[in-house]
Parts: C-alpha cells; sequence; structure tokens
C-alpha cells in the first residue's frame, strides 16, 4: 500500500499534536485557508527540515543537526485517500496567490523538496486514521500514539 507522510518534529511540535489527538491543519498567511501538509518523500520531506534562530539570525540546519535537536516522527496516511489535494489545489484551495505558490516552490526546491510531492488536506485529522512512527538510528521505528 502506497502512503503520505506528515513529517513533523519529536520534541518541538509533538506534544502538541498529541495532546490534541489530531493533526491540524497550519495558515501562514491570513486569509489562508489551513491545511494539513503531506508528503510523498519516503524518507524525509527536505522543507520539514526548519531553520533555527542563534544570536538573532535564522539558520539552516542540516537533516542530522535537525534530527539531533529536535527529533523526527512522521505520521502515514494511505495515498489513495480522497481527501488529498496535489500541491497546486490545494494552494488554490487555501486561496495562497499564485506569486506566493511560485515563491515557495523555488524555496522548497533549493531546500531539496519537490512540489510533485507535496499534498495537501483539509484537516483536523484524527491520529486513530495515521500509523506514527519515530527515526531511531536512521530507521523509522512504529510508535505507539495514545488517543
Amino acid at each position: 500500500m502506497s502512503v503520505v507522510y506528515h513529517y513533523t518534529s519529536e520534541r518541538h511540535h509533538l506534544p502538541a499534536i498529541l495532546a490534541s489527538g489530531e493533526l491540524r491543519g497550519r495558515a501562514d498567511m491570513e486569509g489562508e485557508r489551513p491545511l494539513v501538509w503531506f508528503s510523498t518523500h519516503p524518507f524525509w520531506e527536505p522543507t520539514a527540515t526548519k531553520p533555527r534562530w542563534i544570536g538573532g539570525l535564522l539558520v539552516p540546519q542540516t537533516f542530522d543537526e535537525y534530527c539531533d535537536e529536535f527529533g523526527c516522527v512522521r505520521f502515514a496516511l494511505p495515498a489513495a485517500d480522497g481527501r488529498l489535494m496535489s500541491w497546486r489545489r490545494a494552494c488554490k484551495f487555501a486561496g495562497i496567490p499564485k506569486r506566493d505558490r511560485w515563491a515557495m516552490e523555488s524555496v522548497g526546491m533549493e531546500a531539496g523538496g519537490d512540489p510533485r510531492q507535496w499534498l495537501a488536506l483539509v484537516g483536523p485529522l484524527p491520529l486513530g486514521e495515521l500509523k506514527a512512527e519515530r527515526l531511531e538510528n536512521g530507521h523509522w521505528q512504529p510508535m505507539e500514539v495514545t488517543v
């Protein structure tokens, strides 16, 4: 069975996700509809490696730095889920202007991402519908999520 993944940090975002019992949509701009983002990348979506603030500067991190600092978790959803929207369709649905979509594509590709691998759905999405995994020693291991 083919799956898509929502990649996130174990020590930064996971506690709030577990407390809510669901993946909630995110919107970065005022007036934008929130969506839950997924990727078909089989190991780690490069755009999920976020920069961090150090001494007032936003500094990029390598995947290894990010993983060591925050831990890596992913939630799997069957790729055949009819709620999933392609990147372009999701941007149109969310109300993201074309110029912003193009900018996100450019930044994402520079980070190693591929917009053809990006999908989204309207949340919230109960954790009971997903399979959770934690990255341990370079391998994804099943993780029990109590909801």
